[in-house]
């Protein structure tokens, strides 16, 4: 009888399925936009009024460090990234010498004076939080890590940002390869194989399972028009390059979509998953959904099959509403709905 008790009790600790079989485009995790952002203080809202009365409550949600959002569940991330390569030029008049602003490297924050505030000033302390975190659990879910490049000046009184041309997109790759090594990351290259192009590969042989990319982390290039073009110069198909691209499906680097309206373009959002790229999608949007109390939007994001959902309500804040987005039964990632049809296994 002992000796079955003990058999049992080692079933019941055993870690959950590994989800045999499935790809990486065929799970859905959730995810938080403007990951890093914290709300400006009362005052600076009194300020921001003046300005922009939407911003008020556009911008009124605060994240937790990268680090506890993902000991919570989210494997998706968004970071607007300035290129500040002397240092200083976001800082504070009175940031002190040491204060991480001070020193050169890419910065992570929103609009410069006016909603500055960031749990993560710095790019490689944002990937190092994320580095630290895979470090100690490296059969985690693959981490997405969506970039914006943000050089365009918004206020009249602030800095004057420093455009990325490709000198800059090509800084920010290093700053990535400080913190992780290649083999760390899912990147085009490895997607592609041997195919001619990274299209042909994610609709020929797939991408890679599941289980064989644990523990690593993918990045994504939020822009689209010039600044995507750019990058994409003397590399259609992203070669060695590390971020994937949001291109037009018949384009050699289509893989990764984004597509944030889950509403108008549910159908296509379903079709581009079927077809076997990557979506990324958003749930909510500058408060609206939330304030509403109103889960509409989310649940057609959910059910688009869009493998990355971005939500700023990851948990409610009662302040707001009872509104939260979360995956069933608030698990880490499950069966993708569209991509993985009728496949109910737990993924851990």
């Amino acid at each position: 009888m002992m000796k079955l008790l003990t058999f049992l009790a080692g079933i019941l600790m055993m870690p959950l399925a590994s989800a045999e079989g499935l790809r990486l485009n065929q799970i859905q995790i959730m995810g938080t936009h403007n990951s890093y952002h914290v709300a400006p203080t009362a005052d600076e809202m009194k300020l921001l009024g003046v300005f922009s009365q939407r911003a008020t409550t556009a911008w009124d949600y605060t994240r937790k460090p990268l680090g506890e959002q993902l000991e919570s569940g989210l494997r998706h991330f968004e970071l607007d990234v300035f290129a500040d390569p002397e240092g200083g030029r976001y800082a504070s008049a009175d940031a002190s010498a040491d204060d991480p602003m001070r020193k050169s490297g890419i910065k992570v924050l929103h609009v410069p004076r006016i909603d500055a505030r960031s749990a993560h000033p710095t790019f490689k302390g944002a990937l190092g939080a994320v580095k630290d975190w895979s470090t100690k659990h490296p059969r985690h879910i693959p981490i997405m890590i969506l970039v914006e490049l943000k050089d365009r000046a918004e206020v009249p009184f602030g800095p004057k940002p420093i455009a990325f041309d490709r000198a800059g997109m090509e800084e920010l790759e290093k700053e990535i390869l400080s913190v992780f090594q290649r083999s760390q990351l899912i990147t085009p290259d490895s997607v592609r194989g041997d195919a001619v192009t990274l299209r042909e590969a994610v609709s020929g042989k797939g991408w890679p399972l599941l289980d064989d990319v644990r523990g690593k982390v993918m990045f994504c290039l939020d822009n689209g028009g010039g600044h995507r073009d750019l990058y994409l110069k003397g590399n259609p198909s992203l070669e060695k390059r590390l971020l994937f691209v949001s291109v037009d499906p018949t384009h050699p680097a289509a893989a990764w979509m984004k597509r944030n309206d889950p509403v108008g373009g549910f159908a296509e959002i379903q079709r581009l998953v079927k077809t076997g790229f990557m979506v990324r999608t958003r749930a909510d949007a500058e408060t609206i959904e939330a304030r509403a109390n109103d889960p509409g939007r989310a649940q057609k994001a959910l059910a688009s099959g869009a493998q990355f959902v971005s939500t700023d309500f990851p948990r409610k804040v009662p302040r707001i509403s009872e509104y939260e987005v979360t995956l069933p039964g608030k698990v880490v990632a499950r069966p993708n709905p569209v991509s993985a049809k009728g496949r109910e296994e737990k993924i851990d």
